[in-house]
């Protein structure tokens, strides 16, 4: 089962996929007590938390969450965004605490615990943007928007054609009448 959850100011999209009560959160945003109390409510396990961009809406939380000992993965061209003014905190006028992710990756197969993803590198929005592959739904974050629009590209690292080209790479998921999550 896939839930949402709307989180602060920016109104970013958090997504749980639960499968019994164990789950993986995708963008955890910057609303932890929100995140928490879902996750206590529903008596769910979290296994991991994956990052579609290294921007402070989608990962403000992850500090939090790696307190409690859950690991966070992030696309490797995105890490420094999570200890640097990359993940635009001080643009926004944001609160962040500066983190390490626990895990770097690349376009591959990804496999915690029952949960099998895979991972496609999407830059454009951000140099490790990435969209991740489970079952028939991709998760895209700020890769497309639900409006039909796609991400900035004006910030730093931020790039129109390379955008351009990753639309392109999951056009064939449209056809195959994938379902999309969005970052918002």
């Amino acid at each position: 089962m896939i839930h949402k959850l709307c989180m602060g100011e920016m109104q970013e999209n958090c997504y749980i996929i639960a499968e019994d009560k164990n789950c993986v959160v995708i963008d955890p945003g910057d609303d932890f007590i929100k995140l928490k109390n879902f996750i206590d409510k529903n008596m769910l396990n979290i296994k991991a938390v994956l990052l579609t961009h290294g921007h402070f809406d989608h990962c403000a939380s992850c500090k939090k969450l790696q307190e409690m000992g859950i690991k966070v993965y992030i696309h490797k061209l995105d890490a420094d965004k999570l200890t640097g003014d990359g993940n635009l905190a001080t643009l926004f006028n944001a609160k962040f605490e500066n983190f390490t992710a626990d895990c770097l990756i690349d376009e591959r197969t990804l496999k915690i615990d029952d949960f099998e993803f895979t991972v496609i590198h999407t830059p454009g929005h951000s140099k490790g943007s990435v969209c991740y592959i489970y079952k028939n739904n991709v998760f895209c974050g700020d890769t497309i928007f639900e409006s039909g629009g796609i991400g900035r590209t004006d910030f730093y690292d931020g790039s129109y054609i390379e955008l351009s080209e990753s639309i392109k790479k999951l056009k064939p998921f449209f056809k195959k009448g994938y379902n999309f999550f969005y970052g918002h």
